[in-house]
């Protein structure tokens, strides 16, 4: 049962991992438009000078790629983890099967080896 589990995260795990690096690498290669979570209006600045007005839409762009990205670093995140506990689960699972073809011959026979080293 272990095996399934771990087989299912580690799948679920690395396509969330291939989900975010390809979101991230066709928004930011201009293939994908930014999903628009902030619309600021434009801003305007007093100075010293005068008014300075300030491009709403650059400065739109660069915060929905900024928040986009620390999502997309999220996901990573989560995708990385979820496919760690998946090998965990796959590596104790080998462990116990070998443990349990091992004979009780075999394993103090290989605590003897240990000990002589």
């Amino acid at each position: 049962m272990h095996k399934i589990i771990g087989y299912f995260l580690l799948f679920v795990g690395l396509a969330t991992l291939f989900f975010s690096f390809t979101g991230m690498y066709q928004t930011f290669v201009h293939k994908k438009p930014v999903i628009q979570v902030l619309q600021l209006k434009p801003v305007s600045l007093n100075t010293q000078y005068g008014a300075v007005q300030m491009d709403s839409a650059a400065v739109n762009q660069i915060l929905n790629l900024s928040l986009f990205a620390l999502f997309m670093i999220f996901l990573t995140g989560i995708g990385a983890k979820v496919a760690s506990i998946g090998n965990n689960l796959l590596k104790t699972e080998r462990i116990c099967e070998t443990l349990k073809e091992m004979s009780l011959s075999d394993i103090s026979q290989k605590q003897k080896d240990i000990q002589n080293l």
